[in-house]
């Protein structure tokens, strides 16, 4: 099972130099650099696991993405195989090429909504004396929802003006967006021509604003 290790227990382990217990599969000091890159980066996903492809460190967000590429298949908290596929990929180039550093990204998409870029490389962990796969990962329609959101917001959206222009940011057609939504393309339609009027409506008062400001 996916189990979230606490980034704030090693935010206040740093300074004691205490290892953090790692969901009993292994353990890094804060020292690690990927400490600092966890810490740095709460947002993302952060995922470590050994060359054997064994969790040694998984973070809330990791977690969550992790069950979602999984939510269907019959062995929910086995790593996804995408993942393995990753991790793979990384194994060989490693073994081809040992002294360079290699990165790899990638996307994994599930469904339209369920999109999640994945960053892989090696990391040397000190505390483990070896090297292991870290990865980041991000949902990318999570990204894409915030900023729709926020522009919701911004532009005085409706609930339904909220739920159209959401999807329509996700790359959905008006036909798609009507089946979603159980209601008729022309629907649609109205909904997108009153939010772009309102979206325009918005950024002629930004510009007013920045107009007068510069008077």
């Amino acid at each position: 099972m996916f189990i979230r290790v606490p980034v704030e227990n090693l935010i206040s382990k740093r300074e004691k130099g205490i290892q953090a217990d790692l969901a009993g599969q292994g353990s890094c000091k804060n020292q690690d650099l990927i400490a600092q890159e966890a810490i740095e980066k709460l947002t993302d996903g952060i995922l470590i696991l050994t060359e054997e492809q064994k969790i040694v460190y998984v973070n809330e967000c990791a977690c969550r993405i992790l069950r979602q590429i999984n939510q269907d298949r019959n062995e929910s908290d086995a790593i996804p195989k995408e993942i393995g596929y990753l991790c793979n990929s990384l194994s060989e180039i490693r073994r081809q090429f040992p002294n360079q550093h290699w990165m790899m990204k990638t996307k994994i998409c599930i469904s339209s909504l369920s999109i999640f870029s994945a960053h892989g490389r090696y990391m040397k962990l000190d505390t483990l004396g070896k090297y292991c796969i870290v990865l980041i990962l991000k949902d990318q329609y999570q990204l894409i929802k915030n900023i729709a959101m926020e522009e919701a917001k911004k532009y005085n959206l409706t609930d339904r003006e909220t739920e159209i222009w959401l999807l329509q940011r996700a790359n959905y057609t008006y036909k798609q967006i009507a089946s979603e939504l159980f209601i008729a393309p022309n629907t649609v339609k109205k909904h997108m021509q009153n939010i772009h009027l309102k979206r325009r409506g918005a950024i002629d008062e930004i510009r007013s604003w920045r107009s007068a400001d510069n008077a």
